[in-house]
């Protein structure tokens, strides 16, 4: 993968730590294509797909549990198992995809992890997918030792919007919100930063619409050209007016 250098590394923060908590599926990988094939295998026997969704269905998708995505699916395409076997059997082929055909990263995502490592960010990645699949997209791109703490689906009993996760990371890097940038692609992950009282980086996505984009600090096409600078940019812009601080 070739992308263009990140902006010149800053000095490191020791004295100033700061924190940045990635979402995982359309923020550091492309992956959504894993489940667009997955989901699409589940609903081909009954004759539906995902293309009968409207953009604001789809806009919805990004970010949420994989098990509240598929009860959308049973319940908006009338399909007869349980959903819980139905996210059971998706999963397993998403697994089976991604060992199979691999999966990309953002353009970008790595040399921006490795700027943001090198100037002494403390890391973590926070993903509503299962445990077992963030672990194993991760060794598989490499980015697992670049990250100090890993939350997903398996850790919280409320979902994004919710900003359960955010939260459980923050606190795995010991920080304080004000010095935590989340960086998500999806309308309720945006949401859930937002919510967690953190600044929002947010790389664009074809499924989040733009008024919904909008709602974060910053929205960027992808990683390319990023550097430390810009996160220090957002962590000291004035506090969005009736934003709420927390420790």
């Amino acid at each position: 993968m070739t992308s263009r250098d990140p902006a010149p590394i800053m000095p490191p923060m020791a004295d100033s730590p700061f924190g940045v908590i990635f979402d995982l599926d359309g923020t550091l990988v492309a992956s959504e294509i894993l489940y667009f094939r997955a989901t699409e295998r589940i609903l081909a026997p009954h004759g539906r797909s995902l293309a009968e969704l409207t953009p604001l269905e789809r806009s919805l998708i990004p970010g949420r549990a994989a098990i509240e995505n598929v009860r959308f699916y049973c319940r908006r395409f009338g399909l007869p198992d349980a959903p819980e076997e139905v996210s059971r059997r998706r999963m397993e082929m998403v697994c089976r995809l991604l060992e199979e055909d691999g999966v990309v990263l953002i353009p970008g995502a790595d040399a921006f992890v490795r700027a943001l490592r090198a100037a002494g960010a403390r890391m973590a990645v926070a993903s509503s997918s299962p445990r077992r699949y963030v672990e194993r997209v991760l060794a598989i791109t490499g980015l697992a030792p670049h990250f100090d703490a890993v939350r997903t689906g398996d850790d919280v009993t409320r979902y994004k919007p919710d900003p359960e996760i955010f939260e459980l990371a923050r606190r795995a890097l010991d920080l304080p919100a004000a010095r935590c940038v989340v960086v998500e692609d999806a309308h309720s992950g945006i949401q859930a930063g937002k919510a967690a009282s953190m600044r929002v980086l947010a790389v664009e996505s074809e499924q989040t619409l733009p008024h919904q984009a909008a709602a974060a600090d910053r929205v960027v096409p992808d990683f390319r050209g990023l550097g430390v600078a810009d996160i220090a940019a957002l962590l000291e812009a004035p506090a969005p007016q009736g934003a709420v601080p927390s420790c």
